[in-house]
């Protein structure tokens, strides 16, 4: 087992990455933290597959993301108004892939996300050591997630977002190589997909049971 895998005494297995580059069973696959926010719908047009189960999930992806968690209960109307930005940012990602206007709706609900106070990180005991910021209420979490779009959209990377050529992949990412000529979002997933696939059509008598 990969030493990214394997969990220890005290460590949150939310936290951990996995060599598909998942943690706790969500794709961190984009190179930005609003598209892996995209990503907990997974299956896009191949099924829809809702990652986002209720509050004990939208709980767990934000320890993933290593974001502050939530203040307070969490209620299926948070979890219903967290998958309403999502969905915002989905289609501005979309539109941005498609080279299209991008949709007024889901600029202003994203301004509005974007727009409460989020919480700050903490200057520890030492002096030198970051902490990590505090409980916060959601919108406050959820706003860190909403500025990374907007920085996203209007910075210097806004024409590398792609969608991923993986023929059962609906992740979108941000190829951040100096070539920009990536085109799976990750060599690890799909890209080694991609890659066993060719080598068995070219190679059918020493490809083997595909396992």
């Amino acid at each position: 087992m990969s030493s990214t895998m394997r969990t220890e005494a005290g460590v949150d297995p939310a936290l951990v990455t996995t060599k598909d580059l998942r943690r706790a069973g969500f794709p961190f696959r984009s190179s930005a933290l609003c598209l892996d926010f995209v990503a907990t719908l997974a299956k896009r047009g191949m099924g829809d597959r809702e990652l986002l189960a209720g509050p004990a999930e939208l709980g767990t992806w934000l320890r993933a993301a290593a974001l502050p968690g939530a203040l307070g209960p969490v209620t299926d109307g948070d979890v219903a108004g967290a998958r309403v930005l999502r969905e915002a940012i989905h289609d501005l990602t979309r539109a941005r892939v498609d080279q299209r206007p991008a949709p007024p709706a889901a600029i202003e609900l994203v301004n509005a996300a974007a727009r409460p106070g989020p919480p700050g990180a903490l200057i520890g005991p030492d002096g030198i050591t970051p902490l990590p910021p505090e409980r916060a209420p959601l919108d406050t979490v959820l706003a860190i997630v909403a500025r990374d779009a907007v920085e996203l959209f209007t910075g210097s990377y806004r024409h590398r977002i792609r969608a991923c050529i993986g023929h059962d992949c609906s992740l979108f990412f941000v190829d951040r190589s100096r070539p920009g000529a990536r085109r799976w979002c990750a060599m690890a997933a799909c890209g080694e997909k991609a890659s066993s696939a060719t080598y068995r059509r070219r190679h059918p008598a020493n490809a083997g049971p595909h396992r």
